[in-house]
């Protein structure tokens, strides 16, 4: 019988200096600030309800 996977919540020490890093950060580079921007962009459209408008090209089908 196969164990079962434990969750622990493990952060790795690395990972938690570069959270701290990031909180603590009073300006980010021009380059970060477009990503953030880009994956809200993203989220929203992923995210959001859409009307579906039925387009012409599929009105045979």
């Amino acid at each position: 019988m196969a164990e079962k996977i434990k969750r622990t919540g493990y952060v790795s020490e690395i990972d938690q200096f570069l959270r701290d890093f990031d909180k603590n950060r009073a300006q980010f580079p021009d380059s970060r600030l477009k990503e953030i921007e880009k994956h809200k962009k993203i989220f929203a459209k992923r995210d959001g309800v859409v009307d579906e408008t039925k387009d012409l090209i599929w009105k045979d089908f």
